[in-house]
């Protein structure tokens, strides 16, 4: 019986994480030839507080990041 473990950010809509459960589901029955019935997906959704990168904080990376990005229309 295959068990796959997904963690992601909180805040998808419900019904993008059912169809991320099917796709992963389907994918796993094929590559492993195992029986989609035997197939289980636990997903953990996380709060940005819950997570870190480089011994930062998510929300300072997410910063960061965001302000590294050349603006629209700017030469980089």
């Amino acid at each position: 019986m295959p068990l796959v473990y997904i963690n992601i950010m909180e805040g998808r809509p419900k019904e993008k994480i059912e169809k991320m459960i099917a796709s992963v589901s389907e994918a796993i029955s094929e590559s492993l030839e195992a029986d989609i019935s035997s197939v289980r997906i636990m997903v953990n959704e996380m709060s940005e507080h819950q997570y870190g990168v480089g011994g930062k904080p998510w929300r300072i990376v997410k910063a960061e990041r965001a302000a590294a990005k050349p603006f629209e229309g700017q030469d980089s």
